[in-house]
């Protein structure tokens, strides 16, 4: 199937390998079948794909190394598709973070899923901070421990080493993440 083959060759280039049996299942649910692939044809792919849960639209390529959570301090090799679970801002208080929550979510609403790329730890320190894109909460973050999970169900912890904006508590959990770590 050429339609499939295209569709998926478009989300490997983006380093999304997502499972073939997902991207089928997708265009078969989609009426009248489409024949090319058109810009709305993987808009509508990218939509089902954020809103699926990793372990039903990854791809084995995508998923963090095998016996990965049994391992400490380590850099995660990419490209790996990881959806966050728990955010956690290890430098505030409990009472603090959920006073701080219930204050966004009442001034917020609900938001949509997106692919968050994180930064490589060459590019520039502070070009994150600069772009305004912090619409989380008001206050302050210090330091955000996240529970990360893959396509095959495996959980691990991962810790900021440098602050990235688009990670904060009270950011949509299920947002899917394509951590893009530097070699040492």
């Amino acid at each position: 199937m050429a339609l499939q083959t295209q569709v998926l060759a478009h989300f490997a280039s983006k380093q999304q390998h997502l499972s073939p049996t997902y991207i089928i299942s997708i265009l078969n649910a989609i009426h009248p079948p489409p024949t090319n692939c058109t810009p709305a044809l993987l808009t509508t792919v990218q939509n089902a794909f954020l809103q699926s849960p990793l372990q039903q639209s990854a791809a084995p390529q995508s998923c963090l190394p095998t016996g990965i959570p049994n391992k400490h301090n380590i850099t995660v090799p990419g490209p790996t598709l990881v959806q966050i679970i728990h955010v956690q801002d290890i430098g505030l208080s409990r009472i603090a973070q959920l006073e701080a929550l219930e204050k966004w979510m009442n001034e917020r609403g609900p938001q949509g899923r997106r692919v968050v790329d994180l930064p490589n730890e060459e590019e520039g320190d502070e070009n994150g901070a600069q772009n305004g894109g912090n619409e989380g909460l008001s206050v302050g973050k210090s330091m955000c421990k996240v529970l990360f999970e893959d396509g095959k169900g495996e959980r691990v912890y991962g810790m900021e080493v440098k602050q990235i904006e688009e990670i904060k508590v009270g950011m949509p959990l299920g947002t899917k993440v394509s951590p893009c770590l530097a070699q040492h």
